[in-house]
């Protein structure tokens, strides 16, 4: 994503006082003047493509950061199903256990039944069979989902860890997108700069160059 910034290296401006255009030929004060023009012109157009550089990182870094803030959607609403779905297990899970107890307090009840009605043994035993299979169908059910459980635990453990990914790389997208912010203020700092300096030596340009035609 990120782009390299190169800087040329820049000549020292140096600004001539009254005295030192005095000390030197018209020749040589035109021909400096001429050379600080061209270097604030080549720092001037060296800034101004950092500058694109770093406002196009900065489209690719809130592009990066739109598309993960999408995951982080996608996951959280996955995490919310998930839940809702190891709650309905929760919830059958109890219904069967109070079916199972249902049945294992009525076999209860029927055994001390037996005791006092031997006429009505057969019938009860009968019962008792069924009731049995009852509960041993509704353990193979409470079996089925508890490995069930187990699958949506483990597919929650997933989520979570998606889930801190994505908050890890917005977290390193924002601390990228504010050092990316920092530079572009710099950098039209130094356009700024730099356009000042291109504009002052074009007016010493231009005002050596019309002493030069009056002399």
């Amino acid at each position: 994503m990120k782009n390299s910034i190169k800087l040329t290296t820049m000549t020292v401006l140096l600004t001539f006082s009254t005295a030192a255009f005095a000390q030197n030929t018209a020749k040589e004060g035109l021909e400096r003047i001429k050379s600080n023009l061209n270097n604030s012109k080549t720092n001037l157009s060296e800034y101004q493509k950092n500058l694109k550089t770093v406002e196009g990182n900065l489209n690719e870094v809130a592009k990066a950061k739109s598309a993960v803030e999408g995951q982080q959607k996608e996951v959280a609403a996955q995490a919310e199903e998930n839940t809702k779905s190891i709650q309905k297990i929760g919830k059958q899970e109890t219904e069967l256990q109070g079916l199972i107890n249902d049945e294992k307090g009525k076999t209860a009840a029927e055994n001390q039944k037996i005791a006092e009605l031997e006429a009505m043994i057969a019938k009860i035993k009968e019962n008792q069979r069924k009731r049995e299979s009852n509960v041993q169908d509704y353990q193979h059910q409470m079996s089925q989902l508890t490995e069930e459980k187990k699958i949506w635990n483990s597919r929650r453990d997933t989520l979570k860890d998606q889930y801190d990914q994505v908050n890890k790389k917005i977290r390193e997208l924002a601390s990228e997108e504010k050092e990316w912010k920092g530079k572009q203020q710099g950098y039209k700092g130094e356009v700024n700069r730099w356009q000042k300096e291109v504009d002052r030596q074009q007016k010493i340009s231009d005002s050596y160059n019309s002493l030069a035609e009056v002399k």
